[in-house]
C-alpha cells in the first residue's frame, strides 16, 4: 500500500484519506456499528431492493466523514455506485434546488461503466456473458460473426434483446428512449457521439432543438420532475448490474451558518424549509425507490438549532427523533448519535486511534519525526487533534 501527499495532507488536517485501502486499514471500532450497518443494509436490506435514509449528528471531529466514507468504501466494495456530497460547496449545488442537486449526483456517477452496463445485460439477453462481450465495443459485428445473420436481422435481434430488457422497467417514456439510444449508439452503430449527448440529457444538462429530434429526448428535468428522474436513475443503475446507489451529504451545518463574505444566512428561513420537505419525501418515498441508500451528516446543529435544523420543520423531525433519546449509543436508530459511539467506544479510544495510525505508517516505511506539536491544535477535538499529530511527525518532502 502506498502513501501519496493528497492522503498525508488529509492526516495532517485530521480528515479521512481518499486511499480507500488506507482509510479501511487505519479504521478502528467497527464492531461497534460499521460491521453492523454493512451486514443488514448494504449486504442485505438495500441490496435486496430497500430504501433507507439515515442521520448522522455529532460534534466537531467525533469521526462523521470518516465513518461516512467507510459506509461509501464498503459500498463500493458491494458493488454500489456512490456519491458524497459536501453541503459546503454551495456555489456549486444548492440543497434547496433538487434539479441542482441531481445535476451534482450525476456528476459523479461513472457514466462509461453505466453504458456498458446497460449494453452488458442486453448482450446476456442474447447469450452474451461479460466474459464474451464486456461493452466497451460495437456488439452488431460480433453477433453476425457468431450467428451469420444478415446484417438487418441481427439489428433486429439486438433491438428485440433492448425491448425485452427495457419493456417493463417502471421508468417512463424519456428514460426507456435513453436506454434504447444507448444500446442502439454504442451497440449498433458505433456513434459515441449521440451516446455523449444522451449522456448530456441524463445529466439534466439542456439540448439543443435538433439533437431533442435526433435523439427523441424531449423532456427537461425541472423542480417537479426531479424527484422522477432519480428515481429513474436509480432503476437505470440496477438494470446496468450495479447493486444499487448510495448518496452521502455532509456537512449539513451550513443550513444554520452565515456566509464569512456577506454575513448573511447561506439559506434563508424558506430555503431551509424547502430543504427539510425535499428530506422528507425522501423518507416517504422508501416504498417507491429501490436500492438507495442516503446519509446525511452534520454537527449538532442541524438538530438543536430550533429554527435552521431538522427540528423547525415537524413533518420532518417526527420521522427522525426516535433514536437520540437515549443515554447510551443506540446502532439501531435512525438518526445515529456519533457523539454517543464515540463515547462507546472508550474513553482511550483517540489515544488508540493515534498509536495505530503510527504503527500502520512506520510499516509503510514512513520515518515519523517528533519534532513537537503545534500549540493551535488544542482547539480541535481529542479524536481528531490526535490523528492531526501522527501528522506532523510526517516529514514534508522537499
Amino acid at each position: 500500500m502506498q502513501i501519496d501527499e493528497l492522503d498525508i495532507e488529509d492526516i495532517r488536517a485530521g480528515q479521512p484519506p481518499l486511499n480507500d485501502q488506507l482509510l479501511t486499514t487505519m479504521t478502528l471500532g467497527g464492531e461497534l456499528w460499521l460491521e453492523r450497518f454493512q451486514e443488514y443494509y448494504l449486504a442485505n436490506y438495500i441490496a435486496s431492493g430497500g430504501s433507507k435514509v439515515k442521520v448522522l449528528v455529532g460534534g466537531e471531529g467525533s469521526g462523521k466523514t470518516h465513518l461516512v466514507r467507510c459506509i461509501q468504501q464498503n459500498a463500493k466494495t458491494l458493488g454500489y455506485e456512490t456519491v458524497y456530497l459536501c453541503a459546503r460547496d454551495h456555489d456549486d449545488y444548492r440543497l434547496n434546488n433538487l434539479p441542482s442537486l441531481y445535476r451534482a449526483i450525476v456528476d459523479q456517477i461513472d457514466k462509461v461503466k453505466l453504458v456498458r452496463g446497460l449494453c452488458c445485460t442486453v448482450a446476456k439477453q442474447l447469450g452474451y456473458e461479460v466474459d464474451k462481450y464486456d461493452g466497451t465495443t460495437l456488439f452488431l459485428h460480433l453477433l453476425i460473426e457468431d450467428t451469420k445473420l444478415p446484417r438487418n436481422e441481427a439489428i433486429r435481434e439486438i433491438e428485440k434483446a433492448a425491448s425485452e430488457v427495457f419493456g417493463d422497467v417502471d421508468f417512463g417514456s424519456s428514460f426507456t428512449a435513453f436506454a434504447y439510444r444507448i444500446v442502439k449508439n454504442h451497440m449498433i452503430n458505433g456513434n459515441e457521439t449521440d451516446v455523449n449527448l444522451a449522456l448530456k440529457w441524463l445529466s439534466g444538462n439542456k439540448l439543443e432543438r435538433r439533437e431533442k429530434q435526433d435523439l427523441l429526448l424531449f423532456e427537461q428535468l425541472q423542480k417537479f420532475n426531479a424527484r422522477y428522474w432519480l428515481n429513474s436513475l436509480i432503476r437505470l443503475l440496477k438494470i446496468a448490474g450495479m447493486t444499487g446507489l448510495v448518496v452521502a451529504i455532509d456537512n449539513l451545518e451550513v443550513m444554520t451558518e452565515r456566509s464569512e463574505e456577506t454575513g448573511r444566512f447561506i439559506y434563508t428561513v424558506n430555503n431551509i424549509k424547502d430543504i427539510c420537505e425535499l428530506f422528507r419525501q425522501l423518507i416517504d418515498d422508501a416504498e417507491l425507490l429501490n436500492n438507495f441508500l442516503l446519509i446525511l451528516a452534520g454537527r449538532r446543529e442541524i438538530i438543536e438549532d430550533e429554527r435552521r435544523g431538522f427540528v423547525s420543520y415537524d413533518a420532518l423531525w417526527m420521522r427522525l427523533q426516535t433514536g437520540l433519546v437515549q443515554k447510551k449509543f443506540n446502532r439501531l436508530a435512525d438518526m445515529v448519535d456519533i457523539d454517543a459511539h464515540l463515547e462507546a467506544n472508550g474513553q482511550d479510544f483517540p489515544d488508540r486511534v493515534q498509536t495505530h495510525l503510527r504503527q500502520l505508517l512506520t510499516n509503510m516505511g514512513v520515518n515519523l519525526q517528533y519534532i513537537g506539536f503545534p500549540d493551535d491544535l488544542s482547539q480541535y477535538s481529542d479524536l481528531r487533534k490526535r490523528v492531526m499529530e501522527v501528522g506532523t511527525m510526517i516529514p514534508k518532502v522537499g
